[in-house]
C-alpha cells in the first residue's frame, strides 16, 4: 500500500491562509480612517495622504474652530520641501468626538504679505470652502502685524502670541485687506 504524503499540500494551505489574513489586516490598515485627535495623528494623516514620511512634517499651528454646531480642527505645517511655505489641512469631528479629515480642497493659498526683514512678518493667506461657504485663514508670523482689516471695516485683531492663526473669518476679496500696526497704521 502506497502511502500518500500531505504534508506539502498542509503548507501550502497554511502560507495561503497566512497570506489571506495578513493581506486582510494589511487592507483595514491602509483604510482605517485618517485622525487629527493628536498631533502624532495629525502627522500620520498627512503623510499618508501626501505619501511622504511622517518625519517630513512639521506642525506648526493647530486650532479648533466651530461652524454650525460643527468642529473643525485646522493645522498648519511645513513638510522638508516646502518649509518656506506653510500649508492648511482641516479635520472636522463626528459624532464620537474624533476629528477625520475633511475632504474640501484648499482653492487658494499663498503669501500674502512679506517683511524679510527684522521683524521677520509674512502672512499665508487660506480660502477653504466648508460645506458649501467659503471660510478665510490668515497665518500670521512675526510682530508688526496687530490687525487685520476687511472692505467692510471689520477689525480682525491677530494676538500676541505669534505664530498665530486666524480662523473662520467670513471670506471677503483680498485686494480690501488692510494690515494694520498695534496703533492702528496700514503697513503698505
Amino acid at each position: 500500500m502506497e502511502k500518500t504524503n500531505y504534508k506539502p499540500l498542509i503548507l501550502c494551505v497554511v502560507v495561503l491562509v497566512i497570506g489571506v489574513i495578513g493581506c486582510t489586516f494589511w487592507t483595514k490598515w491602509q483604510s482605517r480612517p485618517l485622525l487629527g485627535n493628536t498631533d502624532a495623528e495629525i502627522c500620520e494623516s498627512i503623510a499618508r495622504m501626501e505619501k511622504k514620511q511622517k518625519a517630513e512634517f512639521h506642525l506648526k499651528q493647530v486650532q479648533d474652530g466651530e461652524v454650525d454646531g460643527t468642529v473643525y480642527r485646522c493645522a498648519v505645517y511645513e513638510s522638508g520641501e516646502n518649509e518656506d511655505y506653510p500649508r492648511l489641512t482641516m479635520f472636522q469631528q463626528d459624532a464620537d468626538g474624533n476629528f477625520i479629515w475633511y475632504e474640501g480642497e484648499i482653492f487658494s493659498g499663498h503669501s500674502i504679505y512679506r517683511m524679510p526683514s527684522p521683524p521677520d512678518t509674512q502672512v499665508y493667506e487660506y480660502v477653504f470652502p466648508i460645506e458649501g461657504t467659503d471660510y478665510h485663514f490668515f497665518y500670521v508670523t512675526g510682530e508688526d502685524v496687530a490687525y487685520l482689516t476687511d472692505g467692510a471695516g471689520n477689525s480682525y485683531p491677530v494676538g500676541e502670541e505669534r505664530p498665530t492663526l486666524l480662523a473662520f473669518l467670513p471670506y471677503w476679496d483680498n485686494l480690501d485687506t488692510e494690515y494694520l500696526d498695534a496703533e492702528g497704521n496700514p503697513l503698505w
